[in-house]
């Protein structure tokens, strides 16, 4: 098994690990913290998980290496690693001091906390952001092994640490310990990973530092520009619709946040889910843009994942959109309520639209790969202002489910300006992208949602036993049609 396939199967169990052993623990955690201290604790998990994901300095760390990779430049790598440790390390320290600037107005950010609220989210916030700035330097050295293409050990990591992350969270909920027992149990794990995965870099592949030649004026400057536009991309992509608990928390208070934080964890795992095989193709497109491969190339290998992404995605966007409901009421019900069909209607309401973006996730590492991020910040941060400033008031005064439909509508406005702006600019088709992707769906899925209706209709009930037949029986019946022909077509 070669690397490729070796980690986008390791990555599809961790990813099955990260969505799975939430969704069985997240009731349990409900049940022992409560609504309101659960949404503080998610607020913290969620700004911690996002860091972790943003992957800001490794994957400059990879589109860098991939291109000494390419050109067979050992020593020329080893100094890049140098002057990247050192620049990582001084964005730690600037991550660090901006968070303890906002530190002191957490409590005018969140007027609807109580005391102990705030209190309690102060301690989360710290252990969040000194962790955040500490690992900053070091995540930015994980791009070693992906840029070689050398994805298996780093994905047994990955597997291996969401199994002891789902352990002791069991554990200690178990104990007594409560949300900031967790937090900091996820900080050490994520630690632990990161420091097995730079023993493996350093030592299982060979990589080096070096810190001789002095200091390359030239790299340095394109090294800044490249990894500026790519932190503002990242923190644009903080504020967007990923986030709007935080906005949620800030006009509704905790408990609404609990509301949000439920479907807006469903979306993130669906996000997830859809951009699992993506992070695995950055070298090889580095590789095409080097070669000097056009945008017609670079259209269809875009195209040609796209439509592996689509067969992913489907079937559990069905699967959530006609049995969701029922779901969510067993999933969440016993503490939320009627609320919890809210929280379907918000991940229904980002999952819809996010998936025409999620198909075309290749999209975002060709804009690494060409060094063509200003253009794209320019279009998500003019989307991301106009979400936030709109969503305050849409949240204020007419709730969270306004809110939902909002951020849909956000989601499809960015993606509108990224095809007919970004991509046309960059030489891509975005027309011919859709035409390669979605051929014959225009027969499949009116066909999908009569099946998913007709397994609803044929399967009574409303326990888990159901849910599972209704979604078991949609899941067999649509891998059976994968063999159809028209599945299969380009």
């Amino acid at each position: 098994m070669n690397e490729i396939r070796a980690g986008a199967v390791l990555n599809y169990i961790n990813l099955g690990l990260r969505i799975g052993v939430p969704l069985v623990l997240t009731p349990y955690i409900l049940e022992i913290l409560g609504p309101a201290e659960y949404g503080i604790y998610m607020l913290a998990s969620t700004l911690l998980v996002r860091l972790y994901l943003s992957d800001l300095g490794r994957t400059t760390g990879t589109k860098y290496l991939s291109e000494y990779q390419a050109a067979g430049d050992s020593e020329g790598a080893a100094r890049f690693l140098g002057m990247l440790t050192v620049l990582y390390s001084l964005a730690g320290a600037v991550l660090l001091a901006l968070g303890l600037g906002v530190y002191p107005f957490l409590g005018s950010i969140f007027p609807e906390f109580t005391a102990g609220e705030l209190s309690l989210y102060r301690v989360l916030y710290l252990m969040t952001l000194v962790n955040a700035a500490l690992m900053f330097p070091a995540r930015s050295l994980t791009g070693i092994a992906d840029s070689r293409q050398r994805f298996a050990i780093p994905g047994l990591i990955a597997v291996g640490t969401s199994v002891l992350n789902a352990l002791g969270t069991w554990l200690l909920l178990s104990y007594g310990w409560r949300s900031v027992g967790l937090v900091a149990f996820n900080i050490a794990t994520g630690v632990l990973a990161l420091g097995l995965n730079m023993l493996y870099c350093f030592v299982g592949l060979r990589a080096r530092l070096s810190f001789r030649g002095g200091w390359d004026s030239s790299l340095c400057r394109g090294l800044f520009a490249f990894s500026w536009w790519l932190l503002l991309n990242q923190l644009i992509n903080l504020l967007n619709a990923g986030t709007g608990n935080y906005l949620v928390a800030i006009t509704r208070g905790a408990e609404a946040a609990t509301v949000y934080t439920c479907g807006l964890q469903i979306y993130a795992n669906y996000f997830l889910l859809g951009g699992c095989l993506a992070q695995l193709f950055l070298p090889r497109v580095v590789g095409l843009v080097v070669r000097g491969a056009g945008g017609r190339a670079q259209t269809k290998a875009m195209a040609r994942l796209g439509r592996v992404q689509l067969l992913i995605l489907l079937p559990v966007a069905v699967i959530l959109l006609f049995y969701g409901r029922q779901f969510f009421e067993l999933w969440v019900g016993h503490k939320l309520g009627e609320q919890a069909e809210l929280s379907w209607l918000i991940a229904m309401s980002l999952i819809v639209p996010q998936t025409f973006s999620l198909v075309q996730a290749l999209g975002w590492q060709i804009s690494q790969a060409r060094n063509a991020l200003r253009q794209r910040v320019a279009i998500t941060a003019f989307n991301s202002l106009l979400f936030i400033v709109v969503s305050y008031f849409v949240c204020k005064w007419w709730g969270i489910a306004a809110q939902a439909i909002w951020a849909a509508c956000s989601i499809t406005l960015q993606l509108l300006m990224l095809n007919l702006i970004h991509y046309r600019g960059l030489g891509l088709s975005p027309a011919r992208f859709y035409a390669r992707t979605f051929s014959g769906w225009h027969l499949w899925a009116p066909g999908l949602g009569l099946l998913a209706f007709g397994i609803g209709e044929l399967i009574p009930g409303s326990g888990w036993g159901s849910f599972a037949a209704r979604a078991g029986l949609f899941s067999a019946v649509y891998v059976a049609l994968l063999r159809s022909p028209l599945f299969r077509r380009r």
